[in-house]
């Protein structure tokens, strides 16, 4: 079976940066808006999301991108939770998710302060502020994987982000070409495989 690193780390432009904006590597910085205590992104993974977009917004062949968040450096890393942004909306040709990303903070290619997205949502289960719905128990898990402590925010090991584009006609761990779709399954299959003590993943997303 190919080594799910291995691929990950040969894919172009892809940026490979800490996920969280930390005082120490450790402890993450927090910000407040509208009474909610929301957990900081790094400056240079908000950089890597705004160029992966930017630099291939008007390419026809750009699908969207694939992003990983795990632990350990380039050559250890672990794998804990794979996801995409795709460009095309269900309804309209530029997603919402992706759409005037530098000002995009609530949806941020699916890593938004909004509730239903990946900060925001990590930030509803560690605090519990008033929302329109409850924690969400996916984040409960992932606040447990992640954090020693939530109060202060302390991580148990530096979190990193991989993030890649993803164009018509790229191949996967298979070695085959495949939508960005079906690369987000197949690689949530192999590390799966590869990585079953860390993968957050459940029942394929």
């Amino acid at each position: 079976m190919i080594d799910f690193n291995e691929w990950l780390m040969q894919l172009s432009n892809h940026y490979f940066v800490p996920l969280f904006s930390t005082k120490d590597g450790l402890l993450v910085n927090v910000k407040t808006k509208n009474d909610r205590t929301l957990l900081m992104r790094s400056a240079d993974m908000e950089n890597a999301i705004i160029s992966t977009i930017e630099n291939n917004i008007s390419n026809d062949a750009w699908e969207g991108l694939i992003y990983v968040m795990g632990k350990g450096l380039a050559a250890s890393f672990q794998p804990m939770y794979i996801g995409k942004a795709e460009k095309k909306g269900v309804t309209n040709p530029i997603s919402e998710n992706i759409k005037n990303i530098r000002k995009n903070q609530h949806k941020f290619a699916r890593w938004g302060d909004g509730i239903a997205y990946h900060i925001g949502d990590l930030s509803h289960a560690m605090y519990g502020f008033q929302a329109y719905k409850k924690p969400s128990k996916k984040y409960m898990t992932w606040a447990k994987a992640l954090f020693e402590t939530n109060d202060p925010p302390m991580l148990n090991e530096p979190i990193f982000f991989f993030i890649a584009p993803w164009f018509t006609g790229d191949k996967g761990l298979s070695g085959l070409s495949c939508s960005l779709p079906a690369v987000e399954k197949e690689m949530i299959a192999i590390a799966s495989v590869q990585f079953a003590d860390t993968l957050l993943n459940v029942d394929g997303i």
